[in-house]
C-alpha cells in the first residue's frame, strides 16, 4: 500500500470535519507553521494513538489530513488550535489596564441581550391537553417561553457602600417556534413585556457583583476554586458547561484586575472540549473571535466571543444543538440567549432621573432575634444599626417577652454584601462565629 492509499484509509475512519472547523484548523496551523518559536507545551494533550504515522515523509500531509478532527473531535483533548489562541489572548490581557472605580466613583456598564421568559410552572393536574387542532411543543399546552430583548444599564459601587442602579429597556418579544406561540395562545395569551416598557430600581451595595480583589492569579488555583464554586457572588451547579459558563460571568467584568483575567484565558486553553469557532459575529455584528463549550446533557451549545486586540469580552450566546430541547422544537442552532456587551467606564453618578436610593449610601440594616442566620429577622433602613435596631426592640417588633426594652447588641457585617446585620447578644465574638466581621 502507498502513502495515499493509506492516508485515505486512515481519514476513512474518522467522522467528517465541519467546514468552519476546517477553515478555522487550516488558520491555526498556518499561523503556527508562521512562527519562528515553538509552541509552549500542553501536558494535558494527548494525540490519538491512530494518527500516529510513522512515515516521516507524509506528516505534514497527514496533519492537513487529521487536524480538523484532532483539534475539533471532542475527545477530552486540550486541542492544540484552541489553546495558542487562549494563550495568546491572556498575553494580551495581562497588558490591559482595568476599569477600576474610586470612591464614590461606579462601573457603569450598557449591553444589549434576551433570553427566555418562561411562563409559571403548572402541576399536570392543571395543565391543558395538548390536540391535533392545537399541537404544542412542551408537556402541556400552559407551558410556553418567549425571548425578550433588553438594553441593560447598571451602575454599580464596588465598595458596596452605595447603591447602584439598575435600568432595563424591554424590546419586542419574540417566540422561537411555532408551538411556543401556540402554547401562549392555548394559556389564555397572558401579557407579555411592551417593547418600550422600563424597568429602573437601586441596587443594593455591590448589585450582585463578585469581589476580586483577593482572587489568585495562579490558573490553576483560580480553576480550583471556580470549580468547588468557592467564589462568593459566582456560583452555579457542579459540571464543566457551568464552569464555562462561570468563567464568561468573570470575564465580562471590565472591574477585574488584569493577571485575573489573564489566568482565566490560561485556565480555559486547558479546559477539555472547549471549541474554536474561529472569526465570528458578536449578536450585534460585531467581529471577534469565538470559543464554545458544547453541553450534550442539555443539548446546548454556549459561545464566548471576544476581541483578540484587547481581550474583551464582545458577547455571548447559547443555543440548543439538537430540536426538542428545552421543551420545544426548533432547528439546532436556535439562539434561546445572547449578550452584547457595548460599553463600560468609571462615572461619578448613577445618571439623570435615577430611581429614589440610587447613588445614596446603603443604610440597609437587618435585626435578627437571636444570635443566629437561621433566625427571623426584621428589614429596616437607618444610618445607625444599633439604635436602628433597638428601636424595633423597643416597640415589641422582635420579642414581645422583653417588653419596652431591647437586649445588648452587636452589629456584623458581611464581608461581600452591603448593609450591617444585627444581633441580640452582648459578645462581639459573634461575628466571627457567623463568618462575618464586626462593623467599622
Amino acid at each position: 500500500m502507498d502513502e495515499i492509499e493509506l492516508l485515505r484509509e486512515v481519514r476513512a475512519e474518522l467522522p467528517a470535519a465541519r467546514a468552519e472547523s476546517r477553515a478555522a484548523a487550516r488558520a491555526g496551523l498556518m499561523a503556527r507553521i508562521g512562527h519562528s518559536q515553538p509552541a509552549r507545551p500542553r501536558s494535558s494533550f494527548r494525540h490519538r494513538p491512530r494518527l500516529r504515522l510513522a512515515v516521516a515523509g507524509i506528516a505534514l500531509a497527514a496533519l492537513l489530513i487529521a487536524l480538523p478532527i484532532g483539534v475539533f473531535g471532542g475527545g477530552g483533548e486540550t486541542q492544540p488550535a484552541v489553546a495558542q489562541v487562549l494563550h495568546d489572548a491572556a498575553a494580551v490581557a495581562a497588558a490591559q489596564d482595568p476599569v477600576m472605580p474610586g470612591p464614590g466613583q461606579y462601573v457603569y456598564t450598557r449591553s444589549k441581550n434576551a433570553y427566555l421568559n418562561v411562563s409559571p410552572y403548572l402541576p399536570a393536574s392543571e395543565r391543558r391537553p395538548c390536540t391535533q387542532r392545537n399541537p404544542c411543543d412542551m408537556t402541556g399546552a400552559d407551558e410556553w417561553s418567549v425571548l425578550v430583548p433588553k438594553v441593560r444599564e447598571s451602575w454599580i459601587s464596588l465598595d458596596t457602600s452605595r447603591q447602584g442602579r439598575l435600568r432595563e429597556v424591554s424590546g419586542k418579544p419574540r417566540f422561537v417556534s411555532a408551538g411556543q406561540r401556540a402554547n401562549w395562545v392555548a394559556a389564555g395569551s397572558p401579557p407579555l413585556p411592551q417593547p418600550g416598557q422600563v424597568e429602573d430600581s437601586a441596587l443594593s451595595g455591590g448589585g450582585g457583583q463578585f469581589d476580586a480583589a483577593g482572587l489568585p492569579t495562579d490558573p490553576v488555583a483560580l480553576r480550583r476554586l471556580i470549580e468547588a464554586r468557592k467564589i462568593p457572588g459566582l456560583e452555579g451547579p457542579p459540571g464543566e458547561a457551568e464552569t464555562f459558563s462561570l468563567i464568561g460571568e468573570m470575564l465580562r467584568e471590565t472591574y477585574l484586575p488584569a493577571a485575573v483575567r489573564a489566568a482565566l484565558y490560561e485556565l480555559t486553553a486547558e479546559l477539555p472540549e472547549v471549541e474554536l469557532l474561529g472569526e465570528v459575529e458578536d449578536p450585534v455584528g460585531r467581529s471577534g473571535t469565538g470559543i464554545a463549550f458544547t453541553d450534550r446533557k442539555r443539548g446546548t451549545r454556549h459561545e464566548l466571543i471576544f476581541d483578540p486586540a484587547t481581550s474583551t469580552l464582545l458577547g455571548e450566546r447559547v443555543s440548543i444543538v439538537r430540536s426538542g430541547m428545552y421543551g420545544f422544537r426548533a432547528p439546532p442552532g436556535t439562539p434561546i440567549g445572547y449578550a452584547a456587551y457595548l460599553e463600560s467606564k468609571v462615572v461619578d453618578s448613577v445618571g439623570q432621573r435615577a430611581p429614589a436610593g440610587a447613588g445614596g449610601v446603603d443604610n440597609t440594616v437587618a435585626c435578627y432575634d437571636r444570635p443566629s442566620l437561621s433566625g427571623n429577622v426584621a428589614v429596616v433602613h437607618g444610618p445607625d444599626p444599633i439604635a436602628t435596631c433597638a428601636e424595633v426592640w423597643e416597640e415589641g417588633a422582635m420579642d414581645a417577652r422583653h417588653g419596652p426594652s431591647s437586649p445588648d447588641l452587636v452589629a456584623c457585617a458581611s464581608e461581600y454584601d452591603a448593609g450591617a446585620l444585627v444581633f441580640p447578644v452582648a459578645d462581639p465574638a459573634v461575628c466571627r462565629r457567623l463568618g462575618l466581621v464586626p462593623l467599622p
